[in-house]
């Protein structure tokens, strides 16, 4: 290329690199300068560089303006191929930097992109966790088939609190605690019929094969209509009693089932976790305007008008019903018109046999008493599974109190307070008459 390129300049320029007389123009380049300057002068050599060159043929002899043209359009080419070349990288790096920046970019952001498999990983997840959920409990009612159900609820239960313990720690399992199951809606009480649901295998568990609970005489209890049922109350830590009324009356009465809001005492609120569970199974706080707005709307209630005294009561006044606090019962009846069924429980106040309370401890938790049980707190957490006790529940013929005293006798306190004892006194002699048709305390 170096060479074409001379000979392109010999042929155009024959004098290039001379002045008008022949002389050496001063405007030419040094390099020039310097290449005719090199083939001017001849360098010293020693003797036996002066012997190569004479036993050498002599060179042919390059004229001294072939030369300086030749040196002028080499370091001209020279310098143009730098120049490209130096214009190729120089074009080259940002495009480099560019890619280099393309490829870091592209590495930041495969976080963010959406993974189709993993997306379909996520999905069959929530089909299984919906087709788990969307598993009811089998029709037979065996032993069995029972004890799988509530494991199932149980180890549903156990694996949403895992899943949000590896996402959130132990702050998501109190949320999740709270939302496992939860209806879209709840009523003004908490009741959550979603979460009704899957507990619901529990209870059955409980009602027909722990405590094999016989229902008498259900078909005193409207289907339809308020209703105020009144029965003793037992239990011992929990107030099981208004839950397996509900439930039997629920599933098993005869002609259709009927719905059943127990009221629980304030204390069941003092220990953690009980009262919301309570009240999204469907039970209410316990007082007076709760009552008369679950009334007003025809819904059937239960009470316990011996309170935390009928719950905590020692094992030797077991079935001996305690002083019914006020007469709040009475009056409700007498106000809003509802039947008063009156209710006799055996069986619940065996499960935890209170032989002690530490009144210290209760202080502490302030709760109204601390028991201390055959198994309680000497097994720990073990210590709290009631005894596998036979259960019967009775119902008696509805007493309607309006009907008989009018409803303005609400405001009679005296008759309130008769009104009241005759209730108990009825609810002593159900109970009387049931315990002397039971043989044994676990076998009925």
């Amino acid at each position: 290329m170096t060479v074409r390129m001379a000979r392109r300049v010999l042929h155009l320029h024959p004098s290039a690199g001379q002045g008008r007389d022949g002389v050496e123009d001063e405007g030419s380049p040094p390099e020039a300068r310097r290449a005719d300057t090199a083939d001017a002068v001849t360098p010293a050599a020693d003797d036996a560089s002066t012997a190569d060159a004479v036993a050498s043929p002599p060179a042919a002899e390059v004229p001294p303006v072939v030369g300086a043209a030749v040196a002028e359009t080499t370091a001209v080419a020279e310098t143009a191929a730098a120049a490209e070349t130096a214009a190729i990288v120089d074009a080259a790096r940002p495009r480099a930097r560019r890619t280099r920046g393309k490829r870091v970019a592209t590495r930041r952001a495969r976080p963010t992109e959406r993974d189709p498999f993993s997306e379909r990983l996520r999905a069959l997840e929530r089909e299984i966790e919906e087709a788990l959920a969307g598993v009811g409990p089998a029709v037979d009612h065996g032993v069995v088939t029972a004890a799988r159900d509530a494991a199932e609820e149980l180890l549903a239960v156990y694996a949403d609190l895992a899943r949000a313990f590896r996402r959130g720690g132990g702050g998501e399992v109190l949320i999740r605690l709270r939302m496992i199951g939860t209806a879209d809606r709840v009523d003004d009480f908490g009741h959550d019929a979603a979460f009704a649901a899957r507990v619901a295998p529990i209870l059955e568990f409980l009602y027909d094969r722990w405590w094999r609970v016989e229902l008498v005489g259900a078909e005193h209890v409207p289907v339809s209509g308020r209703v105020l049922l009144v029965g003793n109350h037992s239990g011992g830590f929990f107030p099981y009693d208004g839950l397996m009324i509900a439930h039997g009356l629920r599933t098993r009465r005869p002609g259709g089932g009927r719905e059943v809001r127990p009221l629980v005492e304030d204390f069941a609120y003092h220990f953690p976790g009980v009262g919301p569970l309570l009240a999204r199974l469907g039970a209410v706080r316990a007082s007076a305007d709760n009552a008369e707005r679950l009334l007003a709307r025809e819904h059937a209630i239960a009470v316990f008008p011996e309170g935390a005294k009928g719950v905590g009561k020692y094992y030797r006044e077991r079935y001996r019903l305690q002083r019914f606090a006020r007469g709040g019962f009475v009056t409700l009846a007498l106000r809003t018109g509802a039947p008063l069924v009156p209710v006799a429980i055996i069986g619940g106040e065996e499960i935890h046999p209170v032989i002690a309370k530490w009144n210290w401890v209760a202080r502490i938790l302030n709760v109204p008493y601390f028991p201390v049980t055959p198994t309680f707190p000497w097994l720990g957490l073990l210590g709290l599974v009631p005894l596998p006790t036979k259960w019967r529940i009775v119902f008696g013929a509805p007493l309607d109190l309006a009907a008989e005293h009018g409803r303005a006798a609400a405001d009679d306190d005296v008759l309130v307070t008769r009104l009241k004892e005759r209730v108990r006194e009825r609810v002593q002699r159900m109970i009387v008459e049931a315990l002397r048709t039971r043989d044994s305390v676990f076998a009925g």
